[in-house]
């Protein structure tokens, strides 16, 4: 696991521009932009005090996922901006689950 290191270096970021120092040249590479750049961010929301949530998306062309893993039950809750087909993307979770219960439950992928 990352153990939250993007953080540390958005913090560190941060400092810096606040107090005007120079940024380390690993912030200008394109490989930190890249990591930076997250099409699907998500937060879990099972709790007994949550019914329904949400979490929005970091960058325009992403889906902000807030989801639920109950004993019962699993739902999630997408939002995009709108120029994201998040219909379509909801189309691919609903099958995703159905494959993976299929899977659960014994039976062969069709």
């Amino acid at each position: 696991p990352g153990q939250g290191f993007d953080r540390h270096l958005f913090a560190m970021r941060y400092l810096a521009n606040s107090k005007g120092q120079a940024l380390h040249d690993l912030y200008t590479d394109p490989a930190y932009a890249a990591i930076n750049h997250n099409i699907l961010s998500t937060s879990t929301l099972t709790s007994p005090a949550v019914n329904l949530g949400g979490f929005a998306p970091v960058v325009p062309d992403g889906f902000g996922v807030g989801y639920g893993v109950h004993d019962d039950w699993i739902g999630c809750n997408v939002s995009s901006y709108p120029a994201r087909n998040v219909h379509e993307f909801l189309q691919c979770v609903h099958k995703s689950l159905e494959d993976i219960f299929t899977v659960l439950e014994g039976r062969p992928l069709s």
